[in-house]
């Protein structure tokens, strides 16, 4: 179990591209993507991010959803090499600058080994995942966010039970 010992109030942790990216929580897991190359059992750390959502993220999938119409229409005409790659959704663009680095009460070295960002259902939603897990004397896990490699000043800590 964890426990939030400090975050910003508001839990927003930085604003890309106009758009405020929340901290969504982190928890220990053994839900591994596929890939990741790691033991048997062994368990990870996932971070949830999430873009905010109002009126700027409406428009910007309302504009998503006219490109994609757009880009379609260009493969049924042209041919898909004609259309090229299918547009970004606009929350990769927002939430893949908005990484973070870890640490722990014994310096642990975390290394990030895999992500998700955006998808059907989750345009607005990101999670990274950082090995390895914490050794059991662990107790707090500082999460410092950074924003195209720059500091946010947005920090949480984390107390793990």
């Amino acid at each position: 179990m964890t426990t939030v010992v400090s975050a910003p109030g508001d839990l927003v942790v930085a604003t890309s591209d106009g758009i405020d990216v929340r901290f969504a929580g982190m928890e220990l897991t053994e839900s591994l993507p596929a890939g990741v190359k790691a033991r048997p059992g062994e368990r990870g750390i996932k971070v949830r991010l999430e873009g905010v959502q109002g009126p700027e993220t409406q428009q910007r999938d309302h504009q998503f959803t006219e490109a994609i119409v757009d880009w379609v229409e260009q493969r049924e005409k042209r041919g898909a090499e004609s259309a090229g790659q299918p547009p970004t959704m606009p929350g990769v663009l927002v939430l893949e600058p908005v990484q973070l680095r870890i640490s722990d009460d014994f310096g642990t070295e975390y290394e990030c080994v895999a992500g998700q960002i955006a998808g059907d259902g989750t345009e607005w939603s990101a999670s990274w995942m950082y090995l390895p897990e914490p050794p059991k004397h662990v107790r707090s896990i500082n999460l410092v966010f950074t924003l195209h490699g720059a500091p946010t000043g947005k920090d949480c800590q984390i107390r793990l039970d």
